[in-house]
């Protein structure tokens, strides 16, 4: 679940947007199978050819033609997730496809920019969470994104029952126990924060029995513990999806962190400083890359978003999308933006 590797196709996307070339943009839904995915490519590429000239209907069966062995490469790769996203500038020699993590709106589109917004979204909403679940003897450690759930690690150890019928005293054989146990949360942690810097995790939730999961969480570095958002009741043996119990913590966590940036969005507003409202005034201050991060509703335009995305993923600002519906923002016109710095 390489986030890192998303990122960056974003930002070649959007230097790629910076030219007047022939750009084939594919977001495909694999919720209806292979088949559903070559129907629509098939379907939607019916629509477009009586719209393309000569030149473009050859950059654009080129770049169908790379789509195909990149789906072929998947699908022969027993690839199950949600979605994939393609692009394709024969112009620039280049071709890149990407899983996704959630189901895309199906898309198949020519034109002189890559669509990069659907991408951006995800990165937003979909951030990987670090997932640490736990019992008196197993850890296991995965990463979650959306629909999608990766084991990277997980181990047991022999650690003694709570009784025992004779031998030791029965507090000799508590304090063993106690530092089998201390051992084995100390080795999980270790595990655990090694895996979650490799892939750049911010967010972390830990599931288990409330007993050891408070030993895990106590374990942690402070850098690490401030950035649980967490805790579910978990059995490791469980038939329950773990992407299900997770979503409501994860969505909360979502929704707190846009209440803060909005929160210092107009606190910056109101004082005039770091920070600027409207379209137009968003769009000159990501020209000049006076941004540090962009905040829009999803209920603008998704021309104007795309705009604007492309824009922000070519000089480096977080862009952060906020649901429908809210009014402060929407009153603004829908798009702010907290500066890096201000200009007289």
């Amino acid at each position: 679940m390489a986030r890192e590797t998303t990122v960056n196709l974003v930002r070649d996307l959007a230097r790629l947007s910076e030219n007047d070339r022939t750009i084939l943009s594919a977001y495909l839904n694999l919720r209806d199978g292979w088949k559903g995915v070559e129907e629509f490519v098939e379907r939607r590429s019916r629509r477009l050819r009586p719209l393309l000239t000569k030149e473009e209907i050859d950059y654009f069966e080129t770049s169908l033609s790379f789509l195909a062995d990149f789906l072929d490469e998947k699908k022969e790769a027993g690839f199950a997730g949600p979605g994939l996203a393609f692009f394709a500038d024969l112009g620039a020699d280049f071709t890149r496809g990407v899983e996704l993590t959630v189901a895309p709106e199906p898309l198949l589109a020519v034109d002189d920019q890559t669509i990069i917004h659907p991408l951006a979204l995800e990165l937003d909403e979909f951030e990987p969470v670090g997932v640490v679940m736990i019992d008196a003897a197993c850890v296991r450690i995965l990463v979650v994104a959306g629909e999608v759930k990766e084991d990277l690690n997980s181990f047991c150890e022999k650690i003694h029952h709570r009784s025992k019928k004779g031998g030791w005293s029965q507090m000799r054989y508590q304090r063993r126990r106690d530092k089998e146990i201390d051992h084995f949360v100390k080795d999980a942690v270790k595990r655990s924060v090694e895996i979650f810097k490799d892939n750049g995790i911010r967010r972390v939730l830990l599931a288990g029995r409330d007993r050891m999961v408070k030993r895990l969480e106590d374990d942690l570095p402070r850098e690490w513990q401030d950035r649980v958002i967490g805790k579910v009741r978990w059995d490791l043996d469980s038939s329950d999806d773990i992407v299900e119990k997770i979503r409501p913590l994860v969505n909360r966590a979502e929704r707190d962190q846009e209440r803060l940036l909005l929160g210092r969005l107009f606190s910056e507003l109101r004082r005039g400083e770091l920070a600027l409202g409207g379209i137009d005034k968003v769009q000159r201050a990501l020209e000049i890359d006076q941004v540090d991060t962009l905040i829009l509703s999803r209920s603008l335009d998704q021309k104007v978003i795309e705009k604007l995305t492309t824009v922000a993923e070519s000089c480096g600002p977080d862009v952060e999308f906020i649901p429908e519906g809210n009014e402060p923002l929407d009153a603004i016109g829908g798009a702010g933006a907290i500066l890096r710095y201000k200009i007289s």
